[in-house]
């Protein structure tokens, strides 16, 4: 392997220390959808109370994707050089920051604050997949998924719970985003907060392995992962509008959002039962790849709202086998924590660029053309390229390391 490889050696845990971090991934788990999915049910008010352009919405939508980008790309360098729980713990305190920022009634405050809760989730997205595969290898798929559910689970709360919130409480959008996302996090800030103490364990000069960027396997998953994000993240952004769009109300609409995100998390789980029971990924790769297609465009354009209730199950399904196996693929096809951490950089890195083009894109595109339907074609065709990248991802194999 080469000098510059991924990743740090931290102080091994063993016994209640891997209760403890189990419990601490995630309760941090909990707080990374909230402040991106609370915003998208609360956009419509925050547009009026803020006068944002239409430009300007695709933008703060699109802020968190590009952090998660730029710093996956970032993440094992910085693990190596601090290690991965003290470089969480640490971000967490970014993320408590970025959530009150954006509470401040303005413009400037609004994207400064976005700008550093993407800075902080990028840096714990892109260094949760090394970190499990180090401390618990004989787990990792199921630790993904359930890393997966969290997620959901957190971005079903933000969506379905902003609106209502503002309601029951006849405040203005910064009420209830403040209530979803600050408590929880200054919480994961506080539980995490030992660890800046604690021991990097040998620094290494980490950087994404070299290797992996001539492999042509490590690259179908990080396509498989981009086309994951690409769709996942215009959901999480403009569904909750897609829906107000088509004549639903403003809680209904951000409750279409919170039954996707609620049935991902049985998606999630299915994934490590499905992969006990096949061979390799492949054909999981091309179902889930369809119900997305399915999913979108029953939402999109099926009657209002029968239909669009029951595509929000199917795409729901979808989009948590999705995310789950992009996920689990990262730790299958490396063999081992180093490489999972340099892959995880790349996969996320790229990936996550991909997918800002999702919501800012699509956002574009909806204001050229007027309509939903524009954006629909350019997701289809995602999905298609989505399930060419999961049969090359899906095949058995480990990536090269050096």
């Amino acid at each position: 392997m080469s000098g510059r490889q991924a990743v740090t050696v931290d102080v091994p845990r063993q016994g209640r220390g891997r209760v403890w971090l189990l419990a601490a991934l995630v309760l941090l788990s909990l707080n990374l959808r909230p402040p991106m999915s609370a915003v998208s049910a609360l956009l419509p008010a925050i547009r009026s109370d803020l006068d944002l352009t239409g430009a300007a919405a695709s933008v703060l939508t699109t802020l968190p994707t590009i952090g998660l980008a730029v710093f996956a790309f970032l993440g094992p360098r910085l693990t190596g050089r601090w290690g991965e729980e003290r470089l969480i713990a640490g971000s967490t305190l970014v993320i408590v920051a970025g959530n009150l920022v954006r509470l401040m009634p303005s413009v400037a405050a609004l994207f400064a604050g976005t700008v550093l809760l993407g800075a902080g989730i990028g840096i714990v997205t892109g260094a949760i997949p090394g970190l499990v595969k180090r401390v618990f290898p004989a787990n990792f798929a199921g630790l993904m998924a359930l890393y997966t559910v969290t997620l959901t689970v957190g971005a079903a709360g933000g969506s379905g719970l902003a609106n209502p919130i503002g309601y029951a409480l006849h405040a203005s959008w910064p009420v209830p985003l403040a209530l979803i996302t600050v408590p929880l996090a200054v919480v994961a800030g506080l539980w995490w907060a030992p660890d800046l103490g604690r021991s990097p364990g040998v620094r290494t000069r980490a950087t994404i392995p070299a290797a992996l960027w001539r492999d042509a396997l490590a690259w179908q998953v990080t396509g498989f992962f981009a086309c994951t994000g690409f769709i996942f993240y215009f959901v999480l952004s403009w569904l909750p509008t897609v829906c107000h769009d088509r004549g639903m109300g403003t809680t209904a609409s951000g409750l279409v959002l919170s039954v996707v995100a609620v049935v991902q998390i049985f998606g999630s789980l299915a994934v490590p039962v499905v992969l006990r029971h096949t061979r390799d990924q492949r054909g999981l790769a091309v179902v889930l790849a369809t119900l997305n297609a399915i999913g979108l465009t029953g939402v999109i354009l099926g009657p209002v709202p029968v239909f669009v209730w029951a595509a929000a199950i199917v795409l729901g399904i979808g989009l948590g086998l999705g995310f789950g196996l992009a996920m689990t693929l990262i730790g299958l096809r490396a063999p081992d924590a180093r490489t999972a951490t340099g892959l995880s950089g790349m996969t996320q890195g790229v990936g996550y660029a991909i997918s800002a083009v999702g919501p800012f894109g699509t956002g574009l595109l909806r204001g050229a053309t007027g309509g939903w339907v524009a954006p629909l074609v350019l997701l289809v065709v995602v999905g298609v390229v989505q399930a060419a990248m999961g049969l090359g991802a899906g095949r058995a194999g480990e990536v090269r390391s050096g």
